[in-house]
């Protein structure tokens, strides 16, 4: 005789978490790193961290890879979503 065991989740009131990770890609040093977040608001400095961006550099958006809207600061506190490209640039390159 053959058993066959399956397992099933029951719901006991309890919510489910799933995570979702957000790659965003850093051009630091003519290099692209890939950096994960599991949250999309972070700020600049989270960002220059996990990129390795040095701290004397800018850090701007790129869009069609073109810089857009300015130096975010290590205390600007930006949304990001997954694929979105950054760009590392010494001090004064990204206005």
């Amino acid at each position: 005789m053959s058993t066959d065991l399956t397992q099933t989740a029951e719901s006991k009131g309890e919510m489910e978490v799933r995570r979702h990770t957000i790659t965003i890609f850093v051009e630091v040093n003519g290099k692209d790193k890939e950096v994960r977040f599991d949250h999309s608001a972070v700020t600049g400095a989270e960002i220059r961290s996990k990129a390795g961006v040095p701290t004397t550099d800018d850090l701007t958006r790129r869009v069609d890879g073109k810089p857009v809207g300015g130096n975010i600061t290590p205390t600007d506190r930006i949304e990001i979503k997954d694929g979105e490209h950054f760009l590392a640039a010494p001090n004064g390159v990204v206005s």
